[in-house]
């Protein structure tokens, strides 16, 4: 879904590197180390305690993939050269700044390997725009796996002039039904980082046996069809582990591909917990369209929860702004570290659904989507 007009450039980058405050620019691949950049040697920590901390600080490495077994589905990038994803790893260090995230810091030993979670961006967005919520993961204890899908991203659109042109801004959109297979893609690389550049330094930090995909907008739907669509099972299976969560954010079921059908969703004793977080006034993910989604799956799952926000625009919520993002970054938390098994000890399905519930604010169901009454829609979509 395109996301709502005046919130295209609120992304910030908060990096420390190298002991220095770095405000760097949110372009493609920007304030990032290229591939095999930094020490060839593992970075050493100030880390001593053999008990996990409150909550870790925020570490980042950047690596530049290319996937050449596949292409674009739209005419502006069908030449191109595979598939290009920068793709973001935050993880938890202890030498990190408060509020900062520090390119190549050295991460935490202890509570190693950290579950991951993979997340996917919307459109005309990159995953910097949704720093606040990422960090706040990975300061719980998690790895969060970004990439930059590379027709979708605003560096992209910019390029092309889709920002003026609605022509190029749908046909950019359409390559979305290619982002399961680079989530795929990803999750693969990340099998085998102990072999790249810089990767050695984060062997033994990730457990993909412990796996979450989580995505907002657009992403929220890639998520949603490859964790429940039929006719993405043949991805799915090729996942390295089968994901235990997945997080849809003011996302929806897809009717109909750029070139196909998506089949069916459904789900069932096997299938990863959901959590779906959707506004009564999302005027870009209209809340009609977020209720088949959850019709779909919700007779088949034991473990699920609908988060209903109030009066939230399609974007704030999930960037850290408004009285929303503490309550998105709460639930977010709380149902991940349920259903991946995380501090297992302290959280239960009745943490998840009061983490959830806000007077005011949000409210959270396990049986149905929550009636949402007519709301005039707040924002929109740029046309």
């Amino acid at each position: 879904m395109r996301p709502a007009a005046g919130c295209l450039h609120a992304r910030r980058r908060r990096i420390v590197a190298a002991g220095v405050a770095l405000i760097a620019s949110a372009g493609l691949g920007a304030a990032c180390s290229p591939a095999g950049a930094g020490s060839t040697s593992p970075p050493s920590s100030r880390e001593t305690a053999t008990t996990l901390p409150a909550s870790f600080q925020v570490g980042i490495h950047t690596f530049h993939w290319t996937d050449n077994s596949r292409t674009h589905l739209t005419a502006e990038l069908a030449a191109a050269p595979g598939r290009v994803l920068t793709t973001e790893v935050r993880y938890p260090t202890l030498d990190g700044r408060a509020g900062g995230e520090v390119v190549d810091a050295p991460p935490a030993p202890a509570g190693r390997p950290f579950p991951v979670i993979v997340f996917a961006h919307g459109f005309i967005t990159e995953p910097d725009d949704y720093a606040a919520m990422l960090d706040a993961w990975v300061e719980a204890g998690f790895v969060v796996v970004s990439p930059v899908f590379p027709d979708e991203n605003t560096s992209t659109m910019d390029a092309d002039g889709g920002e003026d042109n609605g022509t190029v801004q749908n046909n950019l959109e359409n390559d979305v039904y290619a982002e399961p297979g680079d989530i795929v893609f990803v999750l693969r690389q990340l099998s085998s980082l102990a072999g790249q550049p810089w990767g050695s330094h984060l062997a033994g930090v990730l457990n993909l046996s412990d796996l979450a995909l989580a995505g907002q907008s657009d992403g929220a739907s890639v998520v949603a069809a490859l964790g429940y669509a039929s006719g993405f099972a043949s991805l799915y299976r090729q996942l390295p582990s089968v994901p235990k969560a997945v997080a849809v954010m003011s996302g929806t079921l897809w009717t109909t591909t750029f070139t196909g059908s998506p089949g069916t969703y459904a789900s069932g004793p096997a299938s990863p917990a959901l959590l779906q977080i959707q506004s009564d006034a999302d005027g870009c993910n209209f809340p009609s369209a977020a209720k088949p989604l959850w019709r779909a799956l919700e007779p088949g799952l034991s473990a699920k929860w609908f988060v209903t926000l109030f009066g939230a625009n399609h974007l704030d919520p999930f960037q850290g702004r408004g009285r929303w993002a503490a309550v998105v970054d709460s639930v977010t938390t709380k149902f991940f570290e349920l259903a991946l098994r995380w501090r297992v000890p302290t959280v239960s399905a009745a943490s998840v659904t009061r983490a959830g519930t806000v007077a005011g604010v949000a409210t959270v169901s396990q049986k149905r989507a929550y009636d949402m009454p007519v709301v005039p829609p707040i924002g929109g979509c740029p046309s």
